[in-house]
């Protein structure tokens, strides 16, 4: 026991060290993408008017920067970082570096819930506007719930081990997306395109309304993972180790599924699921920060706020004016890094 609360310090003090550098130069190129996504666009915005705009801080004279590019590039941020701080999680939870929220059945079930409602609006118009905006990310919310529940049930056998809640989730998960794209197909209507655009992980037409209905969830993620950071660092000595810690481990790894589910639905709520965010980033994060899991956590959300809002940049200056979705950029980013941690997860094997 005396040794492993050595080797914890030992390692929370080489992850304190290592990772400031890497925050600096997060936070310089997160700020430097802000200015880009603020500049770049269909219409292009030169230094002057940007600043122009910005110190003004009045939307009617400046709208494209004030209702269309701002809320937009703020909502990358906030997005990205609810995604890839739920991909560390999982993958600390289940020990498995192929983990994110789609293993877990997350961001199917959240999927399948939106969809549903979007389309029911074409069927329930006046039940659809008393819902409203607001009811996109409880829907999520549910649907990412009840799947997650579904998915621990159907793996708990005297317990949760890893392994088998990773297979449940990726065999649930296939189930989901196939569902979606039945009620997609069959349903139809006139939501059809805009459903097809959302599930790609779009951040076409945000503003700020979306942001505001974001930033709580993303809020109560982040305070109800405080007390669960030194657990989850426990947890990478195995179960059996954290247990003669004094750890209570199923119990804290429910709490952290619940956090890693809250984060994910509500993102996917709002901007759709963002292809492989939550597998890429948690690998680069500990990467940056070695050592406890607070330690990489700030790494973690800086990074996902930066690679979704290059993707989203990218999606819109590329082939302007038209647009392609961010979360199809991050899938293709993410195929790459998901075929290396195959092979190397083979090569273990």
């Amino acid at each position: 026991m005396a040794a492993a609360n050595a080797e914890t310090v030992v390692a929370e003090r080489g992850g304190t060290v290592r990772r400031w550098p890497a925050l600096a130069m997060l936070v310089v190129m997160l700020l430097a993408l802000v200015l880009a996504s603020l500049r770049l666009g269909t219409v292009a915005l030169d230094w002057g008017t940007l600043y122009g705009g910005m110190v003004s801080a009045n939307p009617a004279d400046f709208p494209v920067l004030w209702n269309l590019r701002l809320p937009r590039t703020l909502l990358a941020v906030v997005v990205g970082a609810q995604f890839a701080l739920s991909g560390l999680i999982l993958q600390r939870v289940i020990r498995n570096p192929l983990a994110d929220p789609g293993v877990v059945g997350v961001s199917g079930g959240a999927g399948l819930a939106v969809v549903i409602l979007l389309l029911l609006s074409d069927l329930l118009p006046g039940v659809a506007a008393g819902v409203g905006l607001a009811g996109l990310p409880w829907a999520a919310l549910v649907g990412g719930l009840m799947v997650a529940a579904l998915v621990l049930a159907l793996a708990w056998r005297n317990g949760l081990a890893p392994a088998r809640l990773a297979l449940t989730g990726i065999a649930v998960g296939a189930v989901l997306n196939a569902a979606v794209m039945w009620v997609v197909v069959v349903w139809g209507g006139s939501r059809t395109e805009t459903t097809l655009m959302w599930l790609a992980g779009s951040l076409y037409g945000r503003d700020f309304s979306h942001l505001w209905l974001l930033l709580p969830w993303t809020l109560a993620g982040l305070l109800a993972l405080l007390p669960a950071l030194k657990p989850l660092s426990l947890l990478r000595f195995g179960d059996h180790q954290a247990q003669t810690l004094g750890l209570a481990v199923q119990r804290w790894r429910l709490l952290a599924l619940a956090v890693a589910v809250v984060l994910a639905a509500s993102a996917v709520a709002v901007a759709g699921p963002m292809g492989f965010v939550g597998l890429i980033v948690p690998h680069l994060a500990r990467l940056l920060a070695r050592g406890s899991f607070a330690a990489q956590v700030p790494v973690c959300l800086l990074l996902g706020g930066v690679l979704t809002l290059a993707a989203d940049i990218v999606g819109r200056t590329l082939a302007s004016p038209l647009e392609l979705p961010a979360g199809a950029l991050t899938t293709l980013l993410g195929i790459p890094v998901l075929l290396y941690l195959l092979i190397k997860q083979g090569g273990r094997s």
